[in-house]
This record gives C-alpha cells, structure tokens and sequence, in this order.
C-alpha cells in the first residue's frame, strides 16, 4: 500500500515545504486547491485535486475518492489558514487511527475564549465578538476607541483596521462589506479588540505528545497604510528570528498554557503576541507552519528544520533531537512593497557590503498579502535590534507610516 500526503490548500508564500519532505519519504503528494490558485502557481505535487471550497472538509473527502485513492492519507495538513478547520477534519475522517491527532482548531474568537474561560486574568486585548460588520455599526457608541477589528476566520491581515476615533467607523465597515475571505467566502465572525502599545512577536514551534518546544522567536515589522479617510490597515512586512533555545520565562509560560488550553498535542504551530511593560499578551494562535518565508528563517536561525519535524510529528514517527547551531545570530526579512523602500535597500546594501535582495517569488493571486511586493530584504547580524534598527530605516522610505507602535497580528 502507498503512502499518500494530503495537503489542503497551497502555501499562498509560493513554498510547500511538507511536498518536499514528503518526497524524501517517498510518499505520494496530493494538493486540494481552488482552480484559480492551481492555475497561478507552480505546484510541486504528484496530484492537484481542484475543487471549489477546499475549507469544506466534504468537499475534500469527495475529490480525494473521485480521484481514486482508495488508500487512507497518512498525513492530512494545512498549507493555508483558511484550510486549517478543514484539515483537521479530514485527517479525522480519512486518515488512518496511526497517522496522529485528531484536532480540530479553533477560531480566534474560540480561541480568545477558551483562554479567558481558563484564567480570566490572562493576558490578552478586551475583545467582544460580532456576527457582522453591519452589527458593528451599531454598536458604534459602545466600543473604546482606539480599537481593533479582525475577522475570526481570515489571513493575510485581510480585514484588519484600526480605529482611533467613533467617526472612523462608516467608512471601515463600508470597506468590510466589500472585502471577502479567501475564494470569495464572507467572514464568519469578527472580534473588536482594544488597541494595545507595544512590540508585536511570534513564536515558532513543534508540539510532540503534549510537549510544546519552540525553535524560534520573531520580532515583526508592522507597515501601516491609511485608505485616506482615517483608517488605518496593517501589513506584516517583516520578522527578525532568533534560536529560542533560551526563551523568556513569560514567553514559554505563554506558549505552555496555550497548547493546554487548546489542547494541542501534536504538530506545528505558531504564536502571536503583543508585549506591553513587559508582559506578552496573547492575539492569536496558529495551528500550522508559518507563512511568508518564515519556514527559511528558521532554518536560518536554529539550522533546524521546521518543516521536517513538523512531517515526522504528523506521521507518527519519534521525534528527533534537536540540535540548534552553534552560531548565536538574528535573522531577517522585510518585504518591500515601495519602490522607494527598494531604492533605500539598495543604497544600504551598496554602502555596508552586506544584505541581500531576493526577487519576487510570491503567487500572483493573493492581492492582499503580496501582490504589490517588489523585492524581500534579507539580514544577518549578530543580535536582533540590529537588524530591526536597518529595517525601520528602510520602512520609513513610505510617507505613510508615521507611529512605530500601532501594531497589530494578522
């Protein structure tokens, strides 16, 4: 009997690193995507099932027999966020009871809950949940300014704004009513949070029989853009990693109670949070390898690969021990989507004789996060402010960003 890998949903940073293992492993690579996404990239995969609405578990399950496999896959993940419910679905209905958990992740809204539900006082931003953007509207008068609104199910930043002040409201929800998840779903649900100062990072990690391991931690670079009329979206443009071989106490203890209280056993993940006087308070929790390149930094930062553990976890093998480089360095990329942030990359790396430019390589398809992309920035330097201290230089190049500190996760 072959080995079948399931992925649903390609990776919209143009990567699919689990194919690639996959392969090493001898298994048989199958992709479950969108005709229109399908038709934009180059898939490293065996077999493409095109489908409409990958995010249906159904739907999957049906292509996957019409095709023929008659075998159960061995490994079902996700390559996108919309695909994550969806994965864990199938891998419960299809695979194999050897090929690992049976998780199901959770929403950010369900998410924020269950932690709030677990310990009331963790940290996290006040939140409220609504059905919709029109029900939004009319909560007008009892929302605290400034406050963000997120979708529950989205990605790519897609949909967030801020809001400094009541009057900003009509012209953002006008904007929501017009913008849709990923292939033309509405969203489920949205969370209005307070807006919290502070330095946004995110955790990469494995989590094996319940033990939650982190590679590394990034410090990301947040671009903000204004439609014109006051209110403020957000692009993740950048993240500076470094090996978390000796990660913050509050960090771990984050990381910890997150995976328990999702119950998280088995497989990779991501963890984004905000640190206000020091303490890191929770935003969202991400159930799968990173986008946007990060899967090269850590492998960058640590020698670790991600992606390779994450496989090895998934399909039920031992994990094995990780051995983190000797070479103690931050690693980073910002994404440049100005020509005059391209151009002051340029004179930088002319003047310092270091750094790099890597072209775009980014899917046509997905205009939210990287459409308008014109090159990455890549930098090595001995610690992490270094590096975030060159791309708040090069990210200044743009008029419209203007406060450091209004950050926000995607």
């Amino acid at each position: 009997m072959r080995k079948i890998f399931l992925q649903i949903g390609a990776s919209r940073d143009g990567q699919n690193p689990y194919s690639a293992v996959a392969k090493r492993e001898g298994y048989f690579t199958v992709l479950a995507e969108t005709a229109d996404v399908v038709d934009h990239l180059s898939l490293p995969f065996d077999l493409i099932l095109r489908l409409d609405r990958p995010e249906q578990p159904w739907e999957v399950m049906q292509a996957y027999l019409a095709a023929g496999l008659l075998e159960p896959p061995r490994v079902v993940v996700a390559g996108f966020d919309a695909c994550n419910a969806s994965a864990g679905r199938v891998r419960a209905m299809l695979a194999s009871p050897t090929a690992g958990h049976d998780f199901v992740p959770l929403d950010k809204y369900a998410q924020r809950m269950a932690l709030k539900k677990a310990c009331a006082r963790f940290p996290q931003p006040e939140f409220r949940f609504f059905a919709s953007p029109l029900s939004i509207l009319a909560a007008r008068d009892a929302l605290l300014y400034p406050c963000v609104i997120k979708p529950v199910d989205g990605g790519g930043g897609r949909g967030i704004w801020l809001l400094q002040r009541a009057s900003q409201l009509d012209q953002v929800i006008a904007r929501l009513m017009e913008t849709v998840n990923d292939g033309g779903r509405r969203f489920s649900g949205f969370i209005v949070e307070c807006w919290l100062p502070g330095d946004e990072y995110s955790l990469q990690g494995i989590v094996h029989n319940g033990r939650a391991l982190a590679l590394t931690c990034c410090q990301k670079v947040i671009e903000q853009h204004s439609d014109g009329d006051g209110g403020i979206s957000f692009y993740e443009a950048g993240h500076v990693a470094v090996a978390a071989h000796a990660l913050p106490a509050p960090f771990a203890s984050l990381m910890a109670f997150c995976c328990e209280t999702f119950a998280y056993h088995q497989g990779a993940f991501h963890i984004d949070f905000i640190v206000v006087d020091g303490v890191p308070h929770f935003l969202e929790m991400g159930f799968r390898l990173s986008g946007m390149g990060v899967v090269n930094l850590v492998q960058e930062a640590t020698g670790i690969n991600w992606a390779e553990l994450a496989f090895s976890v998934e399909a039920g093998l031992r994990l094995p021990p990780l051995r983190f480089t000797h070479e103690m360095r931050a690693v980073g990329q910002l994404r440049l989507r100005q020509p005059a942030q391209l151009l002051r990359a340029q004179r930088w790396i002319e003047q310092h004789q270091c750094g790099s430019l890597l072209p775009r390589s980014a899917p046509n398809n997905d205009l939210t996060r990287h459409a308008a992309m014109l090159s990455t920035f890549h930098l090595t330097a001995a610690a992490r402010d270094d590096v975030l201290a060159v791309f708040q230089q090069i990210i200044q190049a743009h008029p419209v960003i203007r406060r450091r500190n209004l950050l926000c996760a995607e």
